[in-house]
């Protein structure tokens, strides 16, 4: 796209896109701490024990503690991202929005995890963290998406935001991908792995809690897998969202292979994480997905000298 006077400065669009990745990697690395047991490696907070503040050169406090500095680094990031946003030069009303978003998800998602820490978090609370945490993932990603948009093509897109088969098949696998996890939190057992990121290995498991539950999301992870196939054939056929399609298709490629692994063999610490931190990324990739998928249906429409149309006017017959 050519840059213009309207293009938003250097400073900002770095800005939202280290926050970007730092709320995605904060939210990675406490699903590796939830699948490798971390999680009470460090019984204090924010050091790691009543006498150090650093962790002993072990593997599970390692684990926790990086993810307490990642988390800790993502939220003034954030802060920066959501107090830029007020200084932008004409800005898109959701690029200004969605950073307050993310840092009310951050700040929740903090809290409550330092809560989980000290004492413990009842079964609903933990919902809320998961969803908090996976809405300033989400939006924040988004946004980083929106500020590299020149100001002068905002109302052109936001014009736009009804159509594309991409956008409303990635925009509904987001939600439904979303409450497949965050019911996850209410059906499992304590200490057991269905309460970490990941999808069900579509059965239902005796150890947990509320079948009528786990069938209602495994229906909600069949539901999410149909929606995710669509959007990467589609994707996959629009070149500008090509590259996308193919990333979005190796993720979920991966993390049901991961799945048929944990079915059949059981699951270790290791296969854990890796299935966690692909869930993560999974999410994420639908999120950008359906921001990259907004912008390259405009992007097309410039191209040609003018915005698409959002809706189709009858054509009258020529008469002689």
């Amino acid at each position: 796209m050519p840059k213009n006077a309207s293009a938003q400065p250097t400073a900002a669009v770095t800005v939202f896109r280290l926050a970007a990745l730092f709320t995605f990697l904060a939210v990675a690395m406490g699903a590796v701490v939830c699948a490798t047991g971390s999680g009470a490696s460090c019984p204090t907070w924010p050091g790691c024990r009543p006498d150090q503040i650093t962790p002993q050169w072990q593997l599970n406090p390692m684990i926790e503690f990086v993810h307490r500095v990642v988390a800790m680094s993502a939220g003034p990031l954030v802060l920066a991202a959501a107090v830029m946003s007020r200084r932008l030069a004409g800005p898109n009303r959701w690029v200004r929005i969605l950073p307050l978003v993310a840092l009310a998800g951050a700040l929740a998602a903090g809290a409550f995890g330092r809560l989980t820490v000290l004492s413990s978090l009842p079964t609903w609370l933990s919902g809320v963290d998961l969803f908090s945490s996976l809405t300033a993932m989400t939006v924040m990603g988004v946004a980083a998406v929106m500020v590299g948009v020149p100001a002068s093509d905002f109302r052109v897109r936001l014009a736009q935001w009804h159509s594309g088969q991409v956008r409303s098949l990635s925009a509904m696998s987001l939600g439904v991908v979303v409450a497949m996890h965050v019911t996850g939190i209410f059906v499992a057992a304590p200490m057991s792995y269905t309460r970490c990121m990941g999808w069900p290995i579509w059965q239902l498991i005796d150890t947990d809690f509320h079948p009528w539950l786990q069938v209602v999301r495994l229906g909600l992870a069949a539901l999410g897998a149909a929606l995710v196939i669509s959007t990467v054939v589609v994707a996959v056929r629009q070149e500008p969202l090509r590259r996308w399609g193919i990333v979005l298709a190796m993720l979920f490629g991966a993390e049901m292979l991961l799945g048929l692994v944990i079915h059949a063999g059981g699951i270790s610490a290791g296969v854990a994480a890796a299935y966690s931190v692909l869930a993560v990324a999974l999410l994420s990739c639908l999120g950008l997905l359906t921001t990259v998928a907004w912008a390259a249906s405009v992007d097309s429409g410039a191209a040609s000298g003018q915005p698409a149309p959002s809706r189709r006017e009858p054509v009258e017959p020529t008469r002689r």
